[in-house]
Formats: C-alpha cells, structure tokens, sequence
C-alpha cells in the first residue's frame, strides 16, 4: 500500500526578485510636476501600474515618470497582521501565505505585520515565503520575532525575517542557527554527511549567498547571516574611523581595533534580541505586538488578524486524516478481498476499492503535501478494475 509522509528538504536557490521598498504614498510627475496621494495596488494595466489615489481614484501610472515618496498619505489607517507560528512543510500553507501577503499590500494598509516563530523548515518554500515578502514592494512589511513553541526565528526562519525591511524581537526570542540539514528515517543530517564534500557544499554555498543577500538588501550585516548558516565562519567587530565593520579575523589590519567576537569558528551563530539589535540585525526589543505598533505610530490603527495560512494548515490535517483513515480501510479491503464469501461480494468490495482508490488520487492531486505516490495509486487502480471485469465475466459465464 501507499504510505503517507512529509517529504525532507529539497534543496534549490529561487531567484527572489529584490526591489527596493516602493512604499509609494506620495507621487510627483517628473514633468508636469502634478501631484497625487495614494498606494501601489498589485493590478497592472497595459504595462502601467495601477495605483489607488484620493484624488482620482484608480489611475494607471508609468512610475519610470513619477517621483515617489515614502509616507502614509493616501493610506489606509490599518494594519494587517500576518503569523508564521509553525515549522515551514506545507505547500499548502506557502500558497496561502503568496496569496495573502499579496492581497493585503494592494490593500493599502499603513504596513503588513509579519509575526514570527518557527524553527524553518524546507528551503525552496522558505525562499517562495521570502520572494512574497519582498515582492510586497508597494506595502512596507515589519517582521516580529515574538517568540512562543519555537522560541524564535530560526534556520530558514530566520531567512523569512531578514526579508522583512524591519525586525522587531520580543525580549526572549533568538534568530540565527540557519544551517542546511536533510531530514532521513535516522534523523538530521547535514547536506556534506549526506551528499559529500563537494555537493553539500554547493548547498550550504548556495544558501550562504542567499541569506547574505536577503540581509544586504535591507542593510543588515551579510557576513552575520552567512556565519548562522556556516559554523567555519568566524565574525569580529571592529572600529575604523569610527565606523563598525563585520570582518573575518584573518581580514584584520593593524589599524583596526576589535570591539566584539560574534562567534569563533565550530559554532553556527545564534542572537539573542538585544544581540540583534546591537549588531543590526534586528532594528529594536519590544515587549508586545501593542509596543511595537506604537514605535510605529500605529496605536490607533484598525487591525485586521488574517488567519489564512493557520486555515490551510487546518484544511490540509482534516485531509491528511480522511486519506489516513481511507488508506486504513483499503487495507481491510484488501485482506477481505482474499476469501470472499460469493462472487456478488468480491464485485462489491472491488467497486467500492476503485471509488476509495479514485478518492486518494483526486485527493493526492490537490494536496501535493500528502506526497503521496499517484502513478503506483493509478497503477493499483488499473489492476483493480482488471480484477473486476475479470470477476464480473467469470459471474457471467457460471449464469
């Protein structure tokens, strides 16, 4: 029989598509020097963009011809909270949380508030989670590491908050701890103990880069990033000319001094909130969503709770136990099915294996999160119905 299970990381760097945060609320023609208030929805028209203004409603504009300023004029006094309080398995969940994100920035709320706590998960969904992050470029989105089950944003969690163009961290919360492992039937391993020395490096390169890049295009410390995914990187702090860099020891010069060791190598880089915020990883400590909305002048704005991606993790665990409790009665079927009492009986039990067979299938093809094996299903399916015109004309020829 087929076997129902969570697949472990696959491993692949999608490009994220970076732009810089286009929080547009004030727009000023280039040439007619006209003005207009407003925000960039998601909809597009003849190439123009299509953006929401008091002034005239909904307007196609070629932004290459306006100057755009970042403010909340034209905005909509609201904030749309997001949260990611799980590890990041379900295709499902990504799917919801593309959408989401996307309807809640062509909504024109004063930001999106993305809240965090999860121990990562599968890279190439993690990284879908980032690109939506980052494409949400007409709507600021905060990150905050609020803490709870998980404690945090770790391993590609912590991807998901560099992506954000803010951190916020509750005061017990960590981010970091972002190596690339696989997941077997003996546990965790990391991707050189599984693939080798040059294929698992390719891997952890690749990841190195990404989560360095995601860090860069928000102003946060590249080489921090890279030494929570790899623990050879060791990271110093240190002053010149009254500036703080992020160096590797063996980068040294005499001229500089050493503030602070973020991590020696053999270990893999892990901030507390206060840490991150004294690194610039994370931009502040708050002690509640209800603070952070006041760093952000925000206190009075309307906030909308979007649930979607908690409603598709629910969805998919009332499908996962109707294919669970499916897979169980295919297998007394099947037992049954070796002696059957009359010909009558055996048909009727097969008739009712198809539809059980036809079930799974229809349901694999909608939830790819079930992972289960279609093509063995459909294979069953085709010996079923084989079985079946074979009893059927055997009943025929006894008549």
């Amino acid at each position: 029989m087929f076997k129902l299970k969570i697949v472990s990381f696959v491993f692949f760097v999608l490009t994220t598509g970076l732009n810089p945060a286009c929080l547009a609320d004030t727009f000023t023609n280039r040439k007619t020097k006209e003005i207009l208030h407003g925000y960039i929805t998601s909809q597009t028209a003849d190439s123009n963009t299509v953006v929401q203004t008091p002034e005239k409603g909904l307007v196609n504009l070629n932004l290459a011809e306006w100057t755009i300023a970042a403010d909340r004029n034209g905005r909509n006094n609201k904030v749309v909270v997001l949260t990611l309080n799980s590890p990041i398995l379900l295709e499902i969940e990504t799917a919801a949380f593309e959408k989401a994100i996307a309807r809640a920035s062509g909504e024109g709320p004063l930001f999106v508030l993305l809240e965090i706590d999860t121990p990562g998960g599968d890279i190439s969904l993690a990284q879908r989670i980032c690109a939506a992050v980052t494409r949400a470029g007409n709507c600021q989105v905060i990150g905050f590491v609020k803490g709870g089950e998980f404690g945090g944003a770790l391993s590609a969690g912590a991807a998901v908050a560099f992506a954000c163009s803010k951190i916020y961290m509750a005061n017990n919360t960590v981010i970091g701890a972002a190596a690339v492992i696989t997941l077997d039937t003996k546990g965790p391993k990391s991707v050189k103990d599984k693939y080798g020395e040059d294929i698992g490096e390719k891997f952890s390169s690749a990841w190195r880069g990404y989560m360095a890049s995601l860090a860069e295009h928000n102003n946060r410390p590249g080489l921090l990033a890279r030494a929570m995914v790899d623990k050879d990187i060791e990271v110093i702090e240190v002053k010149q000319e009254g500036k703080r860099i992020f160096i590797d020891p063996v980068n040294k010069k005499d001229r500089q001094d050493v503030v602070h060791t973020w991590n020696k190598k053999g270990e893999l880089l892990t901030l507390t909130a206060s840490e991150s915020v004294n690194c610039e990883v994370a931009d502040k400590v708050v002690d509640s969503r209800g603070e952070l909305l006041s760093q952000l002048d925000a206190a009075g704005a309307e906030l909308v709770i979007d649930t979607a991606i908690q409603d598709a993790g629910r969805e998919f665990e009332k499908v996962k136990l109707k294919c669970e409790g499916l897979e169980k009665a295919l297998d007394l079927k099947f037992k049954e099915i070796e002696n059957p009492q009359t010909q009558a009986g055996a048909l009727k039990l097969l008739r009712e294996i198809k539809s059980d067979v036809q079930t799974v299938i229809k349901l694999a093809n909608d939830y790819p999160d079930l992972h289960v094996d279609v093509q063995k299903l459909e294979e069953l399916q085709n010996s079923v119905e084989a079985e079946y015109k074979d009893v059927k004309t055997h009943t025929k020829r006894r008549r």
